[in-house]
């Protein structure tokens, strides 16, 4: 989906699901909640989804091409590999940051909506990318060889948690300071021992 070619009404139909949904989650969302707040009509909906699910689905594709995209960048970047992956951790902060109970309900968990089985295929795929990306980065000598990026991802996804933990945030001194504690962490864990010479 290139959300640069969406049109107006289209953009403002996913940009107000995706709040709604991130706050309420998917069964407390209704079309009409998402028309009122998208300022358009429930014909102009009908236009380019057939349902609710079809939106939610489309939302979250968005949602994932954008993180993806934003990895590939910092991936492709010049950037120091500390500074790499302290946006990486940012990144993942930054995907869990006003996500509601209800929203991991719904869209992780309930085997009744058709939501989990989409998202699991999905994270799966962008996976695929994120490996392909870090073993051309391992080539480049950015990160250990016997460096597991799948292990590493794993450990990610929870990290993304633990940044929006209050007794973590307080014992680092915020949130930001958590993720900079985080990634010098994980710098000397996976970076080469002498960032000038290869591992």
């Amino acid at each position: 989906m290139n959300v640069n070619l969406l049109s107006k009404k289209q953009s403002a139909l996913l940009s107000n699901a995706r709040m709604l949904f991130w706050q309420l989650g998917y069964r407390k969302v209704t079309i009409e909640d998402v028309c009122k707040h998208a300022g358009v009509s429930k014909m102009t909906f009908y236009k380019f989804y057939p349902d609710k699910l079809a939106l939610a689905k489309a939302v979250y594709s968005m949602e994932a091409e954008m993180s993806l995209n934003r990895f590939r960048a910092i991936m492709q970047s010049e950037e120091a590999v500390d500074k790499k992956l302290e946006a990486i951790i940012t990144l993942k902060s930054d995907a869990v940051e006003n996500i509601s109970q209800a929203f991991l309900h719904d869209f992780y968990v309930d085997e009744q909506l058709g939501l989990k089985e989409f998202v699991g295929q999905l994270t799966n795929d962008s996976w695929q990318d994120i490996l392909v990306l870090f073993g051309e980065a391992q080539q480049k000598g950015e990160f250990r060889k016997d460096f597991n990026p799948a292990f590493f991802l794993f450990i990610a996804q929870k990290i993304g948690e633990f940044i929006t933990d209050p007794y973590l945030t307080r014992l680092s001194g915020g949130s930001r300071e958590a993720i900079m504690e985080i990634t010098r962490l994980f710098t000397w864990g996976i970076a080469p021992r002498d960032l000038n010479s290869k591992p």
